[in-house]
């Protein structure tokens, strides 16, 4: 039976390194033994797909002395019915397979390897693609809906809505055309924008100047998958930072349990924004937000 195999790797010790250690090591299948002249000892998580699309993990030891002298395997069948889980319970599922953990293996290292989520057949939801010209008014407009649907689901005094446009035109082109601006469009399976983001990007450090989700496709997971894709595609970032208006307690939520975001700062008109001061001749305010590398997933 024909396999396609992906492979990660871990040099678990090699002699002269900090990490090195002549003990005994062992896994719940083998009690190992310390080899004399031991120079190395690593492991590898494997998965394998069958030529009938089914398959398995695979986790191998070994140990050498400037050969492949001694180890072990352990495989196992992944549940096909994991499938048709979303992709990170799928990898928290997956990890739990053939020691994986046991030798070090987590989640992060699945999720961090490219490649991985195409080799086990998951599809993005969302493509994002860079905003043409020809796209500009559309996308505002679009973004400018999204913005004003969710403050009037928090405010329902009518007289105040019409009198507050949530983003203004100057916001959104000031974003748009700013230093280090990257602008996306997120387009789904069928072709179609469903949302966007416009970014600031700054070396190691990013901001999120604005990120949307078309009125009548929210509630979908469409928010996280933009969000998830712009980590995906910016790995450079140390640093993540946005901000969200106070009464939008939807986006509290999104940045803050469903992206891993935390709140660091809240300005209002005690305490404005020194990049944007003019902002704070309402009564209003904006959480700040941010979420660094450690807690990039």
């Amino acid at each position: 039976m024909q396999k396609k195999k992906f492979m990660i790797y871990h040099r678990d010790a090699k002699k002269g390194d900090p990490a090195y250690s002549p003990k005994s090591h062992s896994a719940p299948y083998y009690e190992g033994r310390y080899v004399k002249g031991m120079e190395e000892w690593a492991s590898w998580y494997c998965f394998n797909k069958r030529d009938d699309g089914t398959y398995e993990a695979e986790l191998d030891e070994a140990w050498n002395e400037g050969s492949h002298n001694g180890g072990g395997t352990i495989t196992v069948d992944i549940p096909q019915e994991w499938f048709s889980l979303s992709y990170d319970s799928f990898l928290e599922h997956v990890i739990t397979l053939a020691s994986a953990s046991h030798f070090g293996f987590t989640v992060e290292d699945l999720k961090s390897k490219k490649g991985l989520k195409e080799f086990f057949g998951f599809k993005d939801p969302i493509e994002l693609v860079r905003l043409s010209d020809e796209h500009i008014i559309a996308f505002k407009e679009e973004m400018q809906e999204a913005f004003q649907h969710g403050f009037e689901a928090y405010n329902k005094d009518a007289e105040e809505t019409n009198q507050w446009q949530v983003l203004p035109d100057e916001d959104f082109y000031r974003s748009l055309n700013a230093e280090g601006a990257k602008s996306y469009e997120a387009i789904d399976e069928d072709g179609q924008r469903v949302g966007g983001a416009i970014l600031s990007i700054h070396k190691t450090a990013g901001e999120l100047a604005f990120l949307y989700v078309k009125v009548g496709v929210q509630g979908k997971g469409i928010g996280q998958a933009i969000w998830r894709a712009i980590e995906d595609m910016h790995p450079e970032i140390e640093v993540w930072e946005t901000c969200t208006p106070y009464f939008d307690r939807r986006n509290i939520h999104f940045y803050i349990n469903r992206c891993g975001f935390h709140a660091v700062e809240f300005f209002n008109e005690h305490h404005p924004d020194p990049n944007m001061p003019e902002q704070f001749d309402q009564e209003d305010g904006l959480f700040k937000f941010e979420k660094t590398k450690d807690k990039i997933q």
